[in-house]
């Protein structure tokens, strides 16, 4: 396996993103490009049988911790400023990442750069798949980065947490969104919360990461999911909550956060559920 030491980045040299999502042919037009930091979240053995060119690998379960409810959150931000600062990411430095499921680890590393201050972040739809689809070329070559300072600046505005749920239980433009399957949501979920799956998004046809965007805005309008509500999405691990976050951000969904909690505590849902009585 060969060898190759990435450049310096200067963010200044980018223009930035077209949106929370890019596609294939966008992203060929900028690869070489010295500032942009193409990170992927696939198991290790898939990165090194092929990547991206440039595109440095992530361990996906570094931005992980497990609460005592089992219930999965977000690292803190002096540890996500460390892992980040090693991928050669600064504050300024524009961010693709790639995953094979769809976009929904990638998802969840973008809104994790989100919420702690980075906003030149997106999601390669379709991954792998459609980069080869698009005629366009992996490689095998190691990249090595040189580690860069990431200021972590938390953002209220991405993260939702058990008590922000409570304070706005009775308001009417509130939507709590469980993307889980159908089977979990019966299992269990929280109060007040609508099931609306993931998957709606997808096709399992292909790994796009959104099906016919425009009919798919008519079908989040039909099931009562609207631009003008504030909106919390959540799962188990936060990676489908993420996908859904950013599936509806690239449609035009100016407030929506993910629930970033020990949700499962039998006093939050109490709480929880008192607060919508």
């Amino acid at each position: 396996m060969s060898s190759a030491y990435a450049k310096q980045r200067q963010p200044d040299l980018f223009t930035g993103f077209p949106g929370p999502i890019v596609e294939a042919d966008w992203l060929a037009q900028h690869v070489m490009s010295p500032a942009l930091r193409i990170v992927d979240l696939r198991d290790r053995q898939n990165y090194d049988a092929g990547h991206l060119p440039g595109a440095v690998w992530f361990d996906r379960t570094m931005l992980s911790r497990t609460c005592e409810d089992h219930s999965v959150t977000l690292i803190s931000s002096a540890l996500f400023a460390s892992v980040i600062g090693r991928l050669g990411i600064s504050n300024t430095t524009p961010v693709v990442a790639y995953d094979d499921v769809w976009g929904m680890h990638a998802a969840r590393f973008v809104w994790a750069l989100w919420r702690y201050g980075h906003t030149q972040a997106a999601v390669l739809s379709g991954g792998v798949d459609a980069w080869t689809h698009a005629k366009q070329r992996v490689t095998r070559s190691r990249v090595l980065c040189y580690p860069q300072t990431f200021v972590a600046t938390p953002d209220a505005t991405q993260r939702a947490d058990m008590l922000w749920l409570v304070s706005h239980a009775n308001d009417r433009q509130f939507l709590l969104l469980d993307v889980r399957e159908e089977y979990e949501y019966v299992a269990g979920h929280l109060p007040g919360a609508r099931h609306w799956e993931w998957q709606n998004a997808i096709s399992t046809r292909s790994w796009a990461m959104l099906h016919h965007p425009e009919s798919l805005r008519e079908r989040l309008i039909s099931a009562g999911i609207t631009p003008n509500q504030r909106i919390v999405t959540y799962c188990n691990a936060e990676n489908r909550a993420a996908h859904t976050l950013v599936m509806l951000r690239s449609l035009g969904y100016p407030d929506v956060r993910l629930l970033d909690d020990a949700w499962r505590s039998r006093v939050k849902v109490a709480a929880l559920a008192a607060a919508m009585d």
